[in-house]
């Protein structure tokens, strides 16, 4: 019983650290072309890209989004340092770095020029460095609270200690047996600054046997205000024949958003 009002309440303090953010539309006309920007930066050698492309007709998945090839990418830290993001010659469209990997509370511009002359820009920043304290886990029997069959599956919870000495911005990503799940696990401390922050990956199946690895990603605000109206415009059915485009940090005629990320992570195998 213990555990399951802990699940209801970590479940309800997620909805309403939800529930407290802005969302802000920007409108964009469906037929527009823009170039999309998805610059992701980690604490781990080679593992981050930038992926420049071209949309079609927005949102539209029939349409699919043209490669942007031939771009100049760069980054530059806070200490002046440039770190070069060549072309993947065996995937159009992707940079890569691969002594490129983030330190914590740096500064770090992105640069892009593609053609010579569209040019585009982004400052991201890295705060302390996140630290997941465990994983846990609960058996939900017959697929559930209440189920009446006899199948065994799991809930599994993080927790971490939030760093009361700046605004911090999490998302909270698992992979269960090696692939990422893309749902949306997003917090922040504005109701929990310096407190134990504890809560369930509830839209993740997780079966007997599996091994679960959770990645405590800490970003900045640009970062995440970008992944928060993205979630919530997939989870309001916005995408749509008139869609609202998420919020950028990307400066110039382009969407998308850079994120610099300081990333945990802790890894949990579950019972047979």
């Amino acid at each position: 019983m213990k555990q399951l009002l802990k699940f209801v309440l970590a479940l309800g303090l997620f909805a309403f650290m939800l529930s407290c953010e802005k969302v802000i539309d920007v409108p964009l006309n469906e037929g527009d072309r823009r170039i999309i920007v998805e610059a992701v930066g980690r604490n781990f050698d080679g593992e981050s890209y930038i992926l420049l492309s071209m949309s079609g007709a927005v949102y539209n998945e029939e349409s699919g989004y043209d490669p942007v090839t031939g771009a100049s990418v760069s980054v530059t830290d806070g200490d002046g340092l440039v770190f070069i993001f060549n072309e993947d010659p065996l995937n159009p469209g992707t940079y890569l770095n691969a002594d490129f990997a983030t330190l914590p509370n740096k500064t770090y511009d992105l640069s892009i020029a593609i053609d010579g002359e569209n040019s585009l820009s982004a400052q991201s920043k890295t705060m302390n460095m996140p630290v997941l304290d465990s994983l846990n886990y609960i058996p939900l029997v017959g697929g559930g609270f209440g189920g009446g069959g006899t199948d065994t599956s799991y809930l599994v919870f993080y927790s971490f200690v939030d760093d009361p000495s700046q605004t911090n911005f999490y998302r909270i990503r698992p992979f269960v047996n090696g692939k990422g799940d893309d749902n949306f696990y997003l917090n922040n401390d504005r109701l929990s600054n310096g407190e134990q922050i504890t809560a369930p990956i509830f839209g993740t199946d997780v079966e007997p046997g599996d091994t679960v690895l959770i990645e405590l990603i800490s970003m900045d605000e640009g970062a995440y205000d970008y992944l928060f109206t993205l979630s919530s415009a997939l989870t309001s059915g916005a995408f749509s024949a008139a869609p609202a485009n998420p919020v950028s940090n990307i400066e110039g005629d382009a969407i998308g958003y850079s994120g610099m990320y300081l990333i945990d992570t802790l890894s949990i195998i579950m019972p047979e």
